[in-house]
């Protein structure tokens, strides 16, 4: 049941073929909604909703994966014995400047414990501080890959470059470093400066829903969104409150899938195309932001699964990035440089 719907361009998704053949379009969801056991009550939003500061959701630098039949295992690093010794030996020389010293004890600590793969990028590291960046690059690949999920021999080996006058791998390094590690400040800042020398769009924004879902009872759901994001929050609503909705997509409670992300985002494309073909007179949308055009083009790119990992799961679950496979992991690289940052 709904008891109140704003007025806003009816948001018809006339084929969702081009998308995935089990979602369901805009009318359709309107309709899940209209004819629902629940009350949901719709309207419009009141105070915009800020990006939500994500710079202290940050993956670390101390797991290591293996890729087997039934999937891709994490492990954590585990320094024990001698290994933990020669490690804190190697710091220490390290962090005092003594290069030559650290190593020969973070070497020594790979030949105690060969599953140390981040001693191959503190190796580099050292190299890279001596000025030997043949040697930097060397240690940088090996960590990469033994561990490919190593967002810091990325990162290093993307600086590497630049200083190597090699700056085509030292954008697709920098790249991967921020899927590894989306949040991180300092990524963020090595990319932007990596990017503007390959003159890149470097603008940075967040994916931001304009709406709110309140569960006012055990039947009514209060709805408020902008215009623009008026039937993204409408698949929003059943996804999380429609009894046995998210089963019937095959997702079971507790659980996500890009499909509820998919589902909701073909209404904003479709009221874009509509808001285009057919502007309202008394009603304004706003479709200028990045995050739709971006999402359009990703979309007529068949980048919607990176847009959908990159703008919006790995931000708030950062983590995720380590289980994903490398080739998911460079579909991503790919959509960041010809879609999000692409040349100008």
């Amino acid at each position: 049941m709904v008891k109140y719907i704003l007025s806003v361009v009816l948001v018809v998704f006339l084929s969702s073929e081009a998308y995935s053949q089990k979602l369901h379009n805009s009318a359709e969801l309107l309709k899940i909604a209209v004819e629902s056991k629940l009350t949901y009550t719709f309207g419009q939003l009141e105070e915009p909703i800020e990006c939500k500061d994500n710079s202290d959701n940050l993956n670390i630098n101390y797991s290591y994966r293996v890729a087997t039949d039934s999937g891709i295992i994490t492990y954590p690093y585990r320094i024990e014995g001698k290994a933990k010794l020669l490690a804190d030996i190697a710091e220490n020389h390290f962090a005092a400047g003594n290069s030559d010293s650290a190593l020969i004890y973070y070497k020594l600590l790979l030949e105690e414990d060969p599953k140390l793969y981040f001693a191959m990028t503190y190796i580099g590291q050292v190299y890279g501080q001596k000025g030997d960046y043949d040697n930097a690059i060397l240690w940088y690949k090996k960590a990469i890959r033994n561990n490919y999920i190593d967002y810091m021999a990325h990162w290093f080996l993307a600086d590497t470059y630049v200083l190597t006058n090699n700056l085509d791998e030292a954008v697709e390094e920098i790249a991967i470093a921020q899927i590894l590690n989306r949040n991180n400040p300092r990524i963020k800042k090595a990319l932007i400066s990596i990017f503007e020398k390959d003159k890149r769009n470097i603008e940075d924004w967040c994916f931001n829903p304009q709406i709110t879902l309140n569960k006012v009872s055990d039947t009514k759901i209060s709805v408020a969104a902008s215009g623009e994001w008026t039937g993204y929050a409408i698949g929003k609503a059943i996804w999380e409150y429609e009894p046995g909705y998210k089963e019937s997509m095959g997702v079971q409670p507790g659980q996500y899938s890009t499909d509820e992300d998919k589902e909701c985002l073909v209404s904003v494309l479709v009221t874009m195309e509509n808001v285009k073909n057919d502007p309202p007179k008394n009603l304004k949308y706003d479709f200028t932001g990045a995050q739709f055009t971006i999402l359009n083009e990703a979309v007529h790119n068949k980048h919607i699964n990176e847009y959908i990992f990159f703008e919006i799961v790995l931000p708030r679950t950062p983590q995720v990035a380590y289980q994903l496979p490398e080739a998911s992991i460079n579909s991503m690289k790919d959509y960041l440089l010809t879609i999000r940052h692409k040349k100008l």
